[in-house]
């Protein structure tokens, strides 16, 4: 009885010593979705540490954050990572628009959006969040545009905005 005790206890400690990035990135989203946010981030540095070109793990870290609130230059820096290693990330470039428009910077934002829409035409939230940037910049004939074409690919969120802002 004590061999497998013992058995136990040393398969327990090789397997938590012995992650590597794919286990610690898989234990951040577990984490993750189970809304503790703060561990799911210590997972996905680990899992960075483990593989610093895991692109998967800078988005999940920085959305996580993202979640959290605070540390914004922190999100930006990671969304940007990840999208050096995967360009084509629509959801990164949406949501680093989204904490650039948070701190203020809607050109950064609108660019961004603009790049979410280069790669995937057919999302509706980021054509609304590009409506959001312009009508931040008072541009309001651009907002009514983007918030029109959300409204066409089904974002019925956005009737309000057009009801209050546009003809």
């Amino acid at each position: 009885m004590r061999k497998l005790k013992n058995l136990i206890i040393l398969t327990l400690i090789i397997t938590i010593f012995s992650c590597n990035g794919t286990d610690n990135y898989n234990l951040g989203i577990y984490q993750a979705r189970q809304g503790n946010q703060e561990k799911a981030i210590e997972y996905f540095t680990k899992a960075i540490q483990d593989n610093p070109e895991y692109s998967d793990a800078y988005y999940n870290r920085a959305y996580a954050q993202q979640l959290i609130g605070g540390k914004e230059t922190q999100i930006i820096a990671d969304y940007t990572k990840s999208l050096e290693l995967n360009p084509n990330d629509n959801e990164a470039h949406m949501n680093r628009g989204l904490i650039y428009m948070k701190m203020g910077n809607n050109q950064k934002a609108i660019s961004d959006y603009k790049e979410s829409i280069r790669i995937k035409p057919d999302y509706p939230i980021v054509y609304a969040n590009l409506g959001n940037a312009y009508k931040l910049n008072s541009e309001n004939e651009k907002a009514c545009e983007n918030w029109k074409k959300s409204l066409e690919l089904g974002n019925r969120d956005v009737e309000l905005r057009l009801n209050l802002n546009c003809e």
